[in-house]
């Protein structure tokens, strides 16, 4: 084989390999694989029982404690004889053939040494200070309070909280229970529910500035423009709750429960005909007066004349009322025996739509009766009900039995769950079902009296959250670095930063020379958040209409921008459906949704955007679930500007396994990717690691480091894995890899080395693989069990500069060893040793379960190293924590490469 070389070479090598040797791993290994055979280091199979007797004995009786002195000794950069003087075949099994023990080389790691360069003199202090809030001048308060006055029969400001103007400047702000009014140089305007709830989570006026205009809302939003950009947030409706009426006066409860009204008005006259629905999408239902074929809508519960008139049908017509295209707006049907005419706006015309439904002497009722948020039709037969999904004939899709023949029922979505259900009236008594099915009541309200009108509705509005005191990070101000803080963000757990997102933060070079850089982040309620700058500068932002499910979090946004300047989007939930969406224009952050391949994409897991240098794309995700996934490989192309499926299955786990991968692009637009096994959930089964290149930028075809053509998909079996690690090694998965200037690739991972979780770099030379055991670590601990752990050290990420051993290594890790805080590290290679030249903390404090994302573009493109940052918790998958937020911040460490 073309590494065939001398044993004295080889030799050689392994002379300076203090830290470890083949012998010392089967020494620690009690792992044994299903033929019996140990698979360290060597192809399964190739160890004999005769071997692995051997290797025991010699040494057995062996003091623990020598490994542990050992290890303090090259600690301090020391060599000892004893290591110096290993015989060649003790170093590696005899079994092995030659060309294979030349191909895997461990080198050796000097750790932390006094000669590195570290941060005990180092300054940390916060770079970002709280507003200073002083009081109120009269000019300003004079328009905030006039504003009050005009709008407060429209808006539910609620009692005064505080006031306050920002110091030397003309903004100043009232905050009520339930909205705020700030004035500034750009005007008057108000922040309300469930807005506010938005403003509040992000940061306030410290993020987004002062709002530029009122709220629109729109398809079941509401969106606001402010200094930094446009806010949004979906209008979600609380739990329907009873309102009583008597004549024209309308008695309003806003829970679900016996005792006085919350809130008494009076509209209309007593002998109208009434109905309620949300007529302006607000989350809130109002009530409309119908006279004749004349519609007189309110969008406040108040008194006084009505927001909009309309006309529509005819005076005798039978009207209901339902959001039937989803867009959160109710709107208008008529019925004519069993023809329906919807209208979806509040406005004159023809129906949008006509169906036939049921039978003529029909009793209907509306309702969302599966939580798609759309309104269908249900028709009731004595006690029995018929309940449709869609707006259309045919077979109701549900039947059930509930109540008796002569009940009054009422609808609602009475537990706030999306999915409206009944409730039989009997007098002033109210039993409540939470469900679409027959049996006992869930709940008994009494309200009201035996002969009142009862109608239902969502009355109350969001409650405004409280301001959430995000931590103002302690940065290093004594090393050059550059911080820039964005809004709040959701930090219940590591969500936002984990390390497979691949990318949180990205920059594209325009025709201009300028760098455009973006960053995506779910906010407290799962919405994903962009953020764009140029050129270093300001941030401003674009709320999308996109959420994900934050209580997972392995359901990343991953983020790439095309050569084109198209910015692309996906994210997912664990083992769920992909979601992509692409910007409307090159340089935007409006955002359209989109399918991308439409095949196998609903049982999907860590979508990643590589970018190729022709501003083409490759794009990886699992399909399947954890021990039982394949890896599909699909790649953009700028000129057609479409996605194609270039492999429905690139590294198969035979329904067995899952492939756990970590992946780069190089300088030709070639696809490097390593990949560890897993047999299970638990990542304690986590074994092994292998490697693969495509031989061109299409990602057709992939060859192993040897240049042998794979046959696809790669499989356990075809796969020649670069090392045999064991299961039950804390072997973590999908770390980072990188390519240095010869586009030889780096990958950077930890597992158990002689007892120490450490962080390793595996390099291929074109010639052989080096692995290098930094030893910068000291301790140990288990990896075990399924979905997210909390992990005393982050999966750390690698950046190369250079070729062959004149390069420069630098990690960017998160360790309990060292508080927990953001570091950097840069490592040099000597010959078969890897040095620690440099290790120096970003913060000055923990940033509890954060992992390193960087800006792999602009590394590629200029060598500028800028770091996605947030402080993090951790919560177990499933688990939603809304009320824990902390700002975001882009570091830029480029400094540290040229000291």
């Amino acid at each position: 084989m073309k590494w065939k070389k001398g044993i004295c070479l080889l030799a050689a090598m392994l002379v300076s390999v203090s830290n470890i040797s083949y012998a010392e791993d089967i020494e620690n290994s009690t792992e044994t694989y299903e033929d019996g055979t140990t698979g360290i280091g060597m192809d399964e199979g190739q160890n004999s029982e005769q071997d692995a007797s051997q290797n025991l004995e010699q040494n057995a009786g062996q003091d623990p404690s020598q490994s542990t002195e050992q290890s303090a000794a090259q600690n301090t950069g020391q060599s000892t004889e004893q290591n110096a003087g290993q015989s060649l075949e003790q170093d590696i099994p005899q079994s092995m053939e030659q060309d294979e023990r030349e191909y895997v080389v461990w080198g050796q790691g000097k750790g932390i040494t006094p000669e590195t360069l570290d941060s005990r003199d180092d300054q940390f202090a916060p770079v970002f200070s709280d507003l200073v809030i002083v009081k109120v001048e009269t000019s300003l308060k004079n328009k905030i309070e006039t504003y009050w006055k005009k709008n407060t029969e429209e808006i539910n400001f609620g009692q005064l909280i505080s006031q306050g103007q920002i110091q030397n400047t003309k903004v100043a702000f009232y905050e009520y229970e339930n909205a705020m009014i700030f004035t500034s140089d750009y005007g008057t305007y108000s922040i309300r529910l469930p807005m506010l709830n938005t403003f509040i989570s992000s940061g306030g006026v410290e993020s987004l500035g002062v709002p530029l205009g009122e709220q629109i809302i729109k398809n079941g939003h509401a969106y606001q423009k402010f200094e930094k950009g446009t806010a949004s947030c979906r209008i979600e409706k609380c739990a329907d709750t009873l309102v009583v009426r008597r004549r024209n006066v309308y008695y309003f409860k806003n829970t679900l429960g016996n005792g006085e009204a919350d809130k008494v008005v009076a509209y209309g006259k007593a002998g109208d005909e009434v109905l309620v629905g949300d007529w302006d999408g607000d989350g809130l239902d109002t009530l409309c007066v119908r006279r004749g074929n004349t519609y007189y809508f309110k969008n406040s519960i108040s008194s006084g004349e009505a927001d909009s008139v309309i006309q529509y049908g005819k005076a005798g017509d039978e009207v209901l009322v339902g959001d039937w295209d989803g867009d959160g707006l109710d709107t208008l049907c008529v019925r004519r025996g069993n023809t329906y005419y919807f209208k979806n706006s509040i406005s004159s015309g023809e129906a949008d739509s006509v169906i036939q439904y049921g039978r003529a002497g029909d009793k209907v009722l509306i309702g969302d009766w599966n939580g798609d948020e759309l309104d269908t039709l249900c028709v009731r037969r004595g006690k029995e009900y018929h309940f449709k999904n869609s707006i259309s004939s045919g077979a109701a899709d549900s039947i059930i039995i509930y109540g008796k023949a002569g009940d009054e029922v009422l609808v609602g979505d009475w537990d706030g769950d999306g999915m409206d259900t009944l409730c039989v009236r009997r007098q002033n008594a109210y039993y409540i079902k939470n469900s679409i099915q027959s049996g006992p009541a869930d709940l008994t309200v009494l309200y009201g009296k035996a002969n009142d009108v009862t109608y239902t509705g969502a009355w109350a509005s969001q409650s405004k959250i409280e301001k959430n005191n995000a931590e103002n990070l302690s940065f290093n101000n004594s090393q050059g670095f550059n911080y820039s803080r964005l809004t709040q963000a959701f930090a219940g757990n590591s969500v936002n930063s984990t390390a497979f997102r691949k990318s949180a933060v990205t920059t594209h070079v325009d025709a201009g020379g300028n760098q455009i850089q973006y960053c995506a982040y779910y906010d407290s309620d799962g919405t994903i958040v962009l953020a764009r700058r140029t050129n270093a500068g300001e941030w401003s932002y674009q709320w999308t209409d996109f959420k994900g499910d934050i209580a997972d979090a392995h359901n990343v946004v991953s983020l790439a921008v095309d050569g084109a300047g198209y910015l692309h989007m996906a994210w997912s939930r664990h083992a769920g459906a992909l979601m992509y969406a692409k910007s409307e224009s090159p340089g935007t952050m409006t955002m359209i949704p989109g399918q991308m391949i439409g095949t196998l994409e609903n049982n999907v897991t860590y979508p990643e955007f590589y970018v190729q240098p022709s501003g083409d794309m490759f794009f990886l995700y699992r399909n399947g679930s954890s021990g039982n996934g394949n890896i599909v490989l699909n790649r953009y192309s700028v000129s057609s500007g479409s996605w194609q499926r270039v492999q429905d299955n690139l590294i198969s786990g035979e329904g067995r396994i899952s492939p756990y991968w970590q992946a780069c692009v190089d300088s030709m637009g070639k696809l490097h990717i390593s990949w560890v096994w897993r047999e299970t959930a638990d990542a304690s089964t986590n074994y092994n690691l292998s490697y693969a290149v495509s031989s061109d930028a299409s990602g057709s075809t992939f060859v192993n480091s040897s240049g042998e053509v794979q046959t696809l998909p790669i499989t356990e079996d075809r796969a020649k894995p670069i090392y045999h690690i064991p299961k039950g090694s804390a072997l973590i998965n999908q770390t980072a890899m990188t390519a240095d200037g010869e586009d030889k690739p780096y990958i950077i991972s930890y597992w158990r080395v002689n007892g120490v979780v450490q962080y390793n770099v595996i390099r291929f030379t074109g010639e052989q693989w080096i692995i290098y055991n930094t030893d910068i670590r000291n301790s140990n601990f288990d990896l075990s069990g399924a979905g997210t752990r909390q992990l005393p050290c982050a999966r750390p990420q690698i950046l190369v500069n250079g070729v062959g051993e004149d390069v420069d290594i630098y990690v960017l890790f998160r360790d309990d060893e060292r508080g927990g805080k953001a570091s950097i590290a840069k490592l040099s290679l000597q010959g078969m040793e890897i040095i620690t030249e440099k290790m120096i903390d970003i913060t000055g404090s923990s940033l509890e379960e954060w992992e390193p994302n960087y800006d792999i573009a602009l590394w590629n493109q200029s060598k500028k190293i800028n770091i996605f940052m947030q402080k993090e918790y951790f919560t177990a998958d499933g688990k939603e924590s809304k009320n824990q937020t902390e700002y975001i911040y882009v570091t830029d460490v480029t400094s540290f490469l040229n000291e």
